[in-house]
């Protein structure tokens, strides 16, 4: 429970440090636009909203909670002005035009969420509210959040596919020596699918992590900078995966077989060739990594 409860605020710590250092900042440049005459309360809470951990994209929850406070606003403000104040029937009615008319945008949830919200303060609080200043406070804080999102916190792409890979390497290489033991009885079969299940476990992590790697190359100004170079690696890591896994089921059917037709030390020394590499991939030096895809794409060829 201690380990998964430290995993668990390792995981969110750098989103949780950047949700922070936004509110505050936030909080700073609301008080510096508005002086004493508004406290910035919704241009922190914005960052806070934007920034939180576990959001599949700041940028878009930034850019959903600006349009869904603007069209709340204007639904809000219409409604305030030819009803001229709000009973249940009158609140719900503008609370679905709100929030149709933000969703016709068709991007996060908290579109239609902060429309709903911010219609209904308007019509509760009445002309006490500032629409203005409220607007003002989610352009603040929704800039604060996409200026953290997109260039100072970005995420380095680079050392989350070396973590990852760094542990599938390890893992891959735990299963090859599992299946050299059995083949040389040194090891049941009990200690090779526990191997297995081991190295699908952080293979599965990894896939994750690129797939959340290739959404910072597309979706922060920094990765787009080096789009190119984050994808390649990708691919290099993905492909590394899937030569790995194919080398060693061929040998684990081979060794685990009722009756071996053969050793299997063809899929092993192919592992270990990849293995090799994929450590060099985990350091930064991708040459081993092309030597290696280079042969066994002449010997795929040949094959065929």
């Amino acid at each position: 429970m201690i380990a998964a409860l430290l995993e668990n605020w390792k995981s969110a710590f750098r989103e949780t440090l950047e949700s922070a250092l936004a509110a505050g900042i936030a909080w700073w440049l609301g008080l510096l636009v508005f002086g004493g005459e508004h406290t910035p309360l919704f241009a922190a809470i914005t960052a806070i909203v934007c920034l939180a951990p576990g959001l599949p994209s700041h940028s878009k929850q930034a850019f959903g909670l600006i349009v869904g406070v603007i069209a709340g606003i204007a639904v809000g403000e219409l409604v305030l002005a030819l009803a001229g104040g709000a009973h249940p029937a009158i609140l719900g009615g503008a609370v679905f035009l709100s929030m149709m008319a933000a969703l016709a945008f068709k991007v996060q949830p908290i579109v239609g969420i902060q429309a709903g919200v911010s219609t209904v303060i308007v019509l509760v609080e009445g002309q006490s509210v500032n629409s203005y200043a409220r607007i003002v406070d989610a352009l603040i804080g929704g800039g604060v959040a996409l200026l953290f999102s997109q260039v100072l916190l970005t995420p380095n792409p680079f050392a989350i596919m070396r973590r990852e890979g760094e542990e599938l390497v390890q893992a891959f290489g735990d299963l090859r020596t599992a299946l050299c033991q059995c083949r040389n009885g040194e090891a049941t079969r009990k200690q090779v699918d526990d191997a297995v299940r081991d190295m699908q476990s952080v293979a599965i992590a990894l896939e994750d992590k690129l797939e959340y790697v290739d959404r910072v190359a597309t979706r922060t100004l920094r990765g787009r900078m080096r789009q190119g170079a984050i994808e390649r690696r990708a691919e290099q890591w993905r492909t590394f995966s899937r030569r790995v896994q194919l080398a060693l089921g061929d040998s684990a059917h081979c060794i685990l077989a009722p009756q071996r037709a053969q050793d299997g030390d063809g899929g092993l020394d192919e592992a270990e060739r990849w293995i090799a590499a994929g450590r060099d991939l985990a350091n930064g030096d991708d040459n081993a990594f092309k030597t290696v895809d280079a042969q066994e794409s002449e010997m795929t060829n040949g094959d065929d």
